[in-house]
């Protein structure tokens, strides 16, 4: 099944884990998954109207999803869904 692998600042809300396998056919149904276990990473991940926070990046292995076909991207087995926030400042 696929995993989904935060960065260490988000562990706390997925019970000190960085990696979470869960079931999904697409990136949308994994991060269903996610959410419906760890309801904490809900408002890290998603805004006020349920679409992913623009700060958030998502990769399918190396892939943006942004340049693929965004949160119905296809996973397999074997991907990696990576979350990557943005980091900003000056």
């Amino acid at each position: 099944m696929p995993t989904v692998r935060v960065p260490t600042l988000y562990k706390y809300y997925l019970e000190g884990q960085t990696e979470v396998p869960l079931q999904g056919q697409t990136v949308a149904e994994v991060l269903d998954a996610l959410v419906q276990q760890y309801p904490k990473i809900h408002t890290h991940l998603f805004d006020s109207q349920g679409k992913v926070r623009r700060h958030i990046n998502l990769f399918v292995n190396a892939d943006n999803i942004r340049t693929l076909r965004g949160n119905e991207t296809p996973v397999k087995e074997e991907d990696i869904i990576k979350v990557l926030p943005s980091i900003t400042g000056g």
